[in-house]
């Protein structure tokens, strides 16, 4: 279900900040509700819980986030999935160490990801993959850009510069994921309000990505990201253009951030 991790965490930058800058902290969680759209139907298709914790990597102080992704009860009657995301992150944001665990019907495999090399010209990577006891492939990839995997790019995310002089400027950089290489662009929108109801809207910055995929409908803008405006900077909407219909993901709760959510607007009733 490759397209659906890309919808919620396929997220990136090529700023580097120091640790004490960055906005999440250990023991944040972030919640959402995930939604299926094909013409005029919209279904809830699952729900995906991501959190964050200070760990250690081959004695490298880390933060350690978690994604579980779940169907939901009508959609697990159709293809159950029940998929799990780990990724150790150093503290200067370089990636360490990646796991996914897929169980999607009757199909489960492992993937890991050790990130030998990391650096703007060159990055380097070992991925394996194993179903049961059988090993899928073991291969090396590399990229002239920075390269993350598909989890941690939330926490890179975070680190984006938001100023208005970034407004419309393009970045690239790459993704690993299975034994394929992704080249994405990034491109910075503004200001903008996500209205989740008559009484609760949220001012946010908006981020377009482009890039080819066989899950997408259009390489243009088939993500939008809507970060929060405010120092916390957590994706508040995320909306992706798939091959067949559409994806989005809404943050429904979250617990223990380090800074007050002020780009919450909350409308008093008439």
């Amino acid at each position: 279900m490759k397209q659906l991790f890309l919808t919620l965490f396929f997220l990136l930058s090529l700023i580097s900040m120091k640790a004490n800058d960055f906005p999440l902290q250990a023991g944040e969680e972030l919640s959402y509700d995930i939604h299926y759209k094909y013409g005029l139907v919209m279904l809830k298709a699952g729900t995906a819980n991501f959190k964050i914790v200070e760990s250690s990597y081959n004695n490298i102080n880390s933060f350690q986030s978690t994604l579980d992704f779940k169907t939901a009860s009508f959609f697990d009657k159709i293809f159950k999935m029940r998929d799990t995301l780990y990724s150790q992150m150093a503290k200067n944001l370089q990636p360490l160490y990646h796991i996914r665990s897929v169980h999607e019907g009757n199909y489960h495999y492992k993937e890991e990801i050790f990130f030998n090399r990391f650096g703007t010209d060159y990055s380097e990577a070992n991925v394996k993959r194993r179903s049961g006891e059988t090993l899928k492939f073991d291969t090396i990839l590399f990229t002239r850009s920075k390269s993350y995997d598909v989890l941690n790019l939330i926490l890179i995310l975070c680190s984006l510069d938001y100023s208005p002089s970034e407004y419309q400027k393009t970045e690239t950089l790459s993704l690993f994921m299975g034994r394929e290489k992704i080249t994405v662009t990034v491109r910075f929108e503004g200001q903008s309000i996500v209205e989740k109801s008559e009484t609760l809207k949220y001012k946010t910055y908006k981020i377009s990505l482009d890039f080819f995929d066989a899950a997408f409908n259009e390489s243009k803008s088939a993500i939008e990201i809507w970060m929060s405006d405010d120092e916390n900077r957590i994706p508040v909407k995320i909306k992706a253009k798939l091959r067949i219909g559409t994806a989005e993901a809404n943050l429904t709760t979250w617990k223990n951030l380090k800074y007050p959510l002020s780009s919450e607007v909350k409308i008093p009733v008439k």
